[in-house]
């Protein structure tokens, strides 16, 4: 099953995806009432409404649309259960389609919220990029805002349209971090010396051509460094047995960064069992998992860097909230942020 790199990365728990509640609340008028309902189309919408003096309900919510990859996905199923609570406590109305990685069953879902105007926004995660061209135009011209989660060329645009804003992962910069790291780790541990192994993501999840371009332009900043072996695990267990392969053919490889947590914890795990400490080595990775974080504090992985999707999922729904007061106006081109895991001291 093949799925988009960005989605995959996208680890937005229930409790993180809740985050958007105060910024919603503060938007929208609260809800004292929400019902559930089944559209045709086999999507499902929460919705609510603000009670009035006479105990009616008002109809001032936002309806949301939101079109994920696949609610297959346990953390896309989370984010899609976690919006529909955030909306029906905060006076939203979201409606979650579910094209289980089929694209044409997303345009058609999509396209049915557009020609019936059952929504007022829409956010989607296209499965294929270039197959929602189409739709971006089809939701301009009903003036109903829409965010994509892809970089505008890949939808054919240079930049923001009128109703239209994008949300992706700069990967040149989360490899830049992750390099950058893995040279201020070198300086301090290593005299200025590293040997690395570089183990990148097979799936494109967390590594792709731009973090791997990122990744060695860093690493080769410094004149002692350079990477001896790469390789391309699809798990923890493997980047452990591949990590201790690529050690047994490099002896002298004192560092590894990997671009997500399995990646580099396996690694870490292959340097302990060649013999060497990692806290005398350089071992760098990206992802920020709980496990990842506590080797980081007990100084087995050096440091590292994660996407922020808190942040980014409260930002998405400001925009979504601003192109809706405003849907003819120029969206935005957002990041998701990277932040950076220092060492422990």
């Amino acid at each position: 099953m093949k799925r988009v790199g960005r989605l995959n990365q996208r680890h937005r728990p229930v409790s993180v995806a809740l985050g958007v509640i105060a910024i919603l609340a503060s938007s929208l008028l609260s809800a004292c009432s929400s019902s559930d309902s089944k559209g045709s189309d086999g999507s499902s919408t929460t919705s609510a409404g603000s009670a009035t003096s006479g105990g009616s309900t008002s109809r001032k919510t936002i309806r949301l649309g939101f079109s994920p990859l696949s609610l297959d996905i346990p953390a896309l199923q989370d984010t899609a259960n976690a919006l529909k609570g955030a909306g029906g406590a905060a006076g939203i109305s979201v409606t979650v389609a579910d094209p289980k990685e089929n694209v044409q069953t997303q345009v058609s879902q999509i396209q049915q919220w557009i020609q019936l105007r059952r929504v007022d926004a829409i956010w989607v995660i296209p499965v294929a990029p270039p197959a929602i061209v189409p739709l971006i135009k089809q939701a301009q011209q009903a003036k109903i805002p829409i965010l994509v989660d892809t970089q505008p060329a890949k939808v054919n645009f240079t930049g923001p349209q009128a109703g239209v804003s994008f949300a992706s992962i700069d990967y040149q910069a989360y490899g830049k971090t992750l390099g950058d790291m893995l040279v201020e780790c070198a300086n301090k541990r290593l005299g200025g010396s590293a040997q690395v192994i570089y183990l990148t993501d097979p799936g494109a999840q967390t590594s792709t051509a731009e973090t791997d371009k990122a990744v060695a332009a860093a690493i080769g900043g410094l004149p002692n460094a350079k990477i001896v072996r790469t390789i391309s695990p699809g798990s923890q267990i493997i980047a452990q047995h591949d990590t201790l392969s690529a050690l047994q053919a490099v002896s002298h490889a004192n560092s590894a960064l990997g671009t997500n947590d399995e990646a580099v914890l396996g690694a870490t795990s292959a340097f302990q069992q060649a013999g060497k400490d990692p806290k005398k080595s350089c071992i760098v990775g990206g992802g920020g998992g709980p496990q990842s974080l506590a080797a980081i504090k007990a100084g087995t992985i050096y440091g590292g860097a994660a996407f922020d999707f808190k942040t980014d999922t409260q930002n998405n729904i400001t925009e979504i909230l601003t192109m809706v007061a405003a849907p003819a106006a120029t969206g935005k081109l957002m990041t998701v942020p990277v932040n950076i895991i220092r060492p422990a001291q």
